[in-house]
């Protein structure tokens, strides 16, 4: 009789060191999931901070165009290439507006984020750019020079009018923002016609187009201190140069954004290897 209380206390006892042990590697495990969602969590953080973010610019298209010039022309068979291999890809299109919440706010990016960027406003960009952004579901901002809106006299090659500009801005394709008024050297003139160039242009996208402008592609890309706090003083939220190396990251702000030239000549896969060289 004794023997037989003590095996059942014995049983007894392996069945509730059993249960303290099923309990205990329950919470060890639960401790070790939670320890994963908070890496998982830190880990997409550290992720958003590191995001890398080219910015291409390209200026005018046409065809037969000479190859010294390759800096600022484009065909426009080799445009289209570029944009279905940045397709192919897997890079998405994001506007100045998007990277502005992301670097103020933390507001998410899409997988392989790029901006696309037109210089001067050419009649080009409205007649082959335009509709290649649309059959790709594209966007892009064009940077205007809005004292020679629709000029076809006088200039190298013709502006685009307002009316062109408004049909872009209003298909949400193109975001029209400032290149300055009359494209001059802004290091080298006076403060006063800086602001000028500035304010101007700013007022007329403005009123033309009835949306903000809170985006400015100095000239050239030339710049100086002083003309970043006109530009800030002026309304404007973000700032861009051209660089021609590197990409762009939260921490850097929003008052230098270093852009690539996308170079006539140059094939899809020479576009995504010089991208991919300044994302190193």
């Amino acid at each position: 009789m004794f023997k037989k209380a003590i095996g059942v206390w014995i049983i007894i006892l392996s069945m509730i060191l059993s249960v303290i042990h099923v309990h205990a590697v329950d919470t060890q495990s639960s401790s070790e999931e939670a320890a994963g969602e908070i890496c998982d969590e830190n880990e997409s953080e550290d992720v958003k901070s590191e995001c890398k973010v080219p910015i291409l610019v390209y200026h005018n298209i046409m065809d037969n165009y000479c190859t010294s010039q390759s800096s600022v022309q484009i065909s426009p068979k080799e445009f289209e290439t570029h944009m279905l291999s940045l397709d192919q890809a897997g890079y998405h299109t994001i506007t100045f507006q998007q990277y502005n919440d992301y670097v103020t706010r933390g507001q998410e990016l899409p997988d392989n984020p790029i901006i696309l960027t037109f210089d001067d406003g050419y009649s080009s960009n409205y007649e082959y750019a335009y509709p290649v952004l649309k059959k790709y579901n594209m966007k892009a901002t064009i940077f205007v020079l809005t004292g020679r809106m629709g000029a076809v006299d006088e200039v190298t090659y013709p502006h685009f009018t307002w009316e062109e500009a408004r049909e872009m801005q209003q298909s949400g394709v193109i975001d029209i923002q400032s290149h300055s008024d009359l494209h001059p050297d802004m290091t080298k003139v006076e403060i006063g016609r800086a602001q000028l160039e500035l304010r101007r242009s700013r007022y007329l996208i403005r009123k033309e187009l009835q949306k903000p402008c809170e985006v400015f592609a100095y000239p050239y890309g030339l710049y100086n201190s002083d003309l970043q706090e006109l530009a800030e003083k002026a309304g404007y939220k973000i700032q861009v140069i051209v660089g021609d190396q590197g990409v762009n990251t939260r921490k850097e702000g929003l008052k230098q954004l270093k852009r690539l030239t996308a170079f006539g000549g140059t094939s899809g896969e020479e576009l995504l290897a010089m991208i991919e060289e300044n994302m190193q």
